[in-house]
């Protein structure tokens, strides 16, 4: 699937820089389409070179923030026997995730994380996401509903991303059979979130239960949301943590990995250290098997939208 950097310095030498924009789209689509056609085909031969791997991805899964059932309310103190089964049992659900991200927990004493009550829950549309103890360590499981495609893919990304040094929450448990991976909980707010809670943003509850802002796009949405959406997002983080982040894309992309999916809602902000952490890989894509070229295009495309999305002005090439 490999396209020559030849073909960009022929796009240049015989046509005007202007089309070079549809260029990159065509070649977005490229890679999309190859990429999809692969993952339909050869998806039987992928989860079974995938799940050879679970050892080698199961063995990062002490790394990284570790939170406790404790560190969001269930203690010994609570109910011993309660407490008891959740530490010994090797997965115990505690709440559902709604689509904005908060829990409907099965526990009242569940606190400091943000929470739901069954009434105002909004179930998500994709997959189910689900707070879980692992042995009294908090974890989040991904139910993909039987989307083989989704699930390999995700594993595949994670497996080029672990012990990189890289900011996104571990696997610490994978079921082949049942297409449901359980990451390593990172407590600490999405950027979404944080800018929520200064009523800077419309979250998805918002819109379902607006007709108005139903007929809208997203992007239109966050167009009129505030006038000032520069400062309201430097109010939530700091350049710091925007310096620390690009540092993460750029730690990712040196895997080949393009995110797709860049936005406040998909990173969350460490709740200790202030650091930021990726998650949802599902639709990343993996460049590995394309030419140079194309990375570049797709690389330089996802860091546009980076520099869009925190109000940052692109380097000038030397």
């Amino acid at each position: 699937m490999a396209i020559s950097t030849c073909l960009h310095q022929t796009i240049l030498r015989f046509y005007p820089l202007r089309i070079l924009p549809m260029v990159n789209r065509f070649i977005d689509l490229y890679v999309k389409g190859a990429l999809k056609i692969n993952r339909t085909i050869s998806s039987n031969r992928e989860l079974h070179s995938i799940k050879s791997k679970k050892k080698e991805i199961l063995k990062f899964k002490e790394t990284g923030p570790w939170v406790s059932i404790e560190d969001i309310g269930l203690k010994k103190e609570w109910d011993a026997h309660i407490y008891t089964d959740i530490i010994n049992s090797p997965e115990y659900i505690l709440g559902e995730f709604d689509l904005d991200g908060y829990i409907l927990p099965n526990l009242e004493s569940i606190h400091s994380i943000p929470t739901i009550d069954k009434k105002h829950f909004l179930p998500r549309k994709k997959f189910r996401l689900f707070l879980v103890s692992v042995y009294g360590r908090l974890g989040v499981r991904k139910d993909f509903r039987g989307n083989a495609i989704s699930f390999i893919n995700e594993l595949k990304i994670y497996s080029r991303l672990l012990g990189k040094n890289i900011n996104i929450p571990t696997i610490i448990d994978v079921n082949y059979d049942l297409f449901s991976i359980t990451f390593s909980y990172i407590k600490g707010p999405t950027i979404r979130e944080s800018l929520y809670n200064i009523g800077a943003v419309i979250i998805d509850h918002d819109v379902e239960t607006n007709p108005e802002l139903n007929k809208i796009s997203s992007e239109q949405r966050w167009l009129i949301q505030t006038e000032r959406k520069s400062e309201s997002l430097y109010s939530v983080i700091d350049s710091e943590f925007v310096e620390n982040l690009l540092n993460e894309v750029k730690k990712i992309h040196d895997c080949d990995i393009y995110i797709f999916d860049v936005k406040y809602g998909n990173i969350i902000i460490e709740a200790l250290s202030k650091k930021p952490y990726f998650i949802d890989f599902e639709q990343s894509r993996d460049l590995s098997t394309f030419g140079e070229y194309v990375k570049k295009i797709q690389k330089d495309k996802e860091m546009k939208l980076f520099y869009d999305l925190f109000f940052i002005e692109k380097p000038t090439s030397k």
